[in-house]
């Protein structure tokens, strides 16, 4: 079967594929027009396009397929794309009224080609109210998107996650097409093993790398204020920052707000007050947002020029999740890594020596050329100054000081702030920090008892 373009020009806007996405959308015609059964784990990078690798031949052929998803925001995104598609299709989720999910299910029972948006645990109640027969029989493509979670996810809190065998057997569809834009060999396996439950999967590999996104790592004498100097520049917005902890999300939020239009995201939010922020930050052209890494899958907002990971990330899968947000116009974009020598991160070798971009790939289990530079700081040497660096230094230079605290009290105190402004906003533990810092890599040294400069 053939690829309709002006079927791809009318309903996705699109003139071409790419080589992944045609692979793909043939090996779900094929399969259609030969009732042939068929696996499919789809993994491509962020921002490559792969809805249209399910919604084209669903568009095309008049399928009915169930799509799942891990948040109830994707459901929403996936709904908006679509009704604009021209795409019949309802959303059955948790909360709903009696009466509104009895009006949606008859939806389903009339219009055989219409298409599920849910999530697992919707699907798993349908089991046990006998509902999933409604699908069974009529249902040709399951679309299992951020099949990631079905690994991470499933192993804690999200249970139903590890049933998606059982419910898609009870299903039972001609193609089930599974997408991760992020897949080291565990999660690999996981989602080979909890998904497919080991049968023979056709995947479909496309590379992570990103080639518009910079990568850039640091040790700022202070985390605050280095993400100050790099968001003064409007060029570096909208921009989004990763931390690890939802009180930190807050208190960042709240702490560039006085010069930059910000706010914090974290799962603990009101969901009201979470769709506010995501509608907030979509249509935003300069907005700063602190958030944990529940904004994130799914986010389809182009125009993000930096991300910035206020730690070191667990592994490479996390920090491409993160990173990957940034450029989705294909843009440059800045990918800033905050590193502390006190991190014990698994990743702190490949982002302290050698080529991020190529340390990268290898955790990811790809091969690239070594010796090659791949556009980031270590190879490049593109690091500016560091916030604070010069004043520390300079001061400590002409005062050497018997102790970091003797120091940091000092360079606090309102004499010296006055006549050192570029210190003045400066917390003295911020500035006990920023010399800690600097004696970790001998820029400050011990020497009789003192603090002095030098190597």
């Amino acid at each position: 079967m053939d690829i309709d373009l002006r079927l791809l020009k009318s309903a996705f806007g699109m003139h071409y594929l790419r080589p992944y996405q045609e692979l793909i959308i043939r090996s779900v015609l094929d399969s259609h027009e030969g009732r042939e059964r068929k696996d499919i784990l789809g993994i491509l990078p962020t921002g490559s396009g792969k809805s249209l690798c399910f919604m084209y031949p669903i568009r095309l052929l008049s399928i009915r397929a169930v799509l799942i998803y891990p948040l109830l925001s994707l459901i929403s995104d996936q709904k908006e794309r679509f009704d604009k598609a021209g795409i019949p299709s309802i959303v059955l989720k948790g909360g709903l009224s009696k009466e509104e999910r009895r009006k949606r299910i008859g939806f389903l029972k009339a219009d055989p080609s219409a298409s599920l948006i849910t999530t697992p645990e919707t699907l798993l109640g349908m089991m046990e109210n006998d509902e999933i027969r409604i699908l069974r029989g009529s249902t040709e493509l399951v679309v299992i998107d951020e099949a990631h979670t079905a690994v991470t996810w499933g192993e804690t809190f999200r249970d139903a996650y590890r049933k998606l065998p059982e419910i898609i057997r009870a299903i039972s569809p001609l193609i089930v097409l599974a997408f991760t834009a992020t897949a080291d060999n565990r999660i690999g396996k996981g989602i080979l093993n909890g998904v497919f439950s080991g049968r023979n999967v056709h995947i479909v590999h496309s590379s992570p790398d990103r080639e518009n996104i910079f990568y850039r790592a640091i040790y700022p004498l202070s985390k605050d204020k280095e993400a100050r100097r790099m968001l003064q520049d409007p060029e570096s917005r909208p921009a989004v920052i990763f931390l690890r902890s939802r009180i930190l999300a807050e208190r960042i939020a709240s702490a560039l707000s006085d010069e930059f239009p910000a706010a914090c995201y974290h799962a603990g939010l009101p969901a009201e007050e979470r769709r506010e922020k995501e509608e907030w930050f979509s249509a935003s052209a300069d907005g700063v947002l602190a958030a944990t890494c529940a904004y994130g899958m799914g986010v389809d907002k182009k125009n993000i020029r930096t991300i910035i990971h206020w730690e070191c990330p667990e592994d490479a899968a996390s920090f491409l999740q993160e990173s990957g947000r940034a450029g989705r116009d294909g843009r440059p974009a800045l990918s800033c890594i905050f590193l502390s020598y006190q991190d014990k991160s698994p990743l702190m070798g490949i982002f302290s020596s050698g080529c991020i971009r190529h340390g990268i790939l290898k955790a990811m289990g790809e091969d690239t050329a070594e010796g090659k530079c791949l556009s980031c700081s270590s190879c490049l040497g593109d690091n500016p100054p560091r916030v604070g660096e010069a004043e520390i230094i300079g001061y400590i230079r002409h005062h050497p000081f018997a102790s970091i605290n003797n120091a940091s009290a000092a360079l606090a105190s309102k004499s010296i702030l006055f006549r050192k402004g570029k210190l003045c906003t400066w917390e003295e533990d911020e500035i006990r920090y920023g010399i800690s810092v600097l004696i970790e890599e001998k820029r400050i040294r011990k020497l009789f008892g003192r603090l002095i400069t030098g190597r």
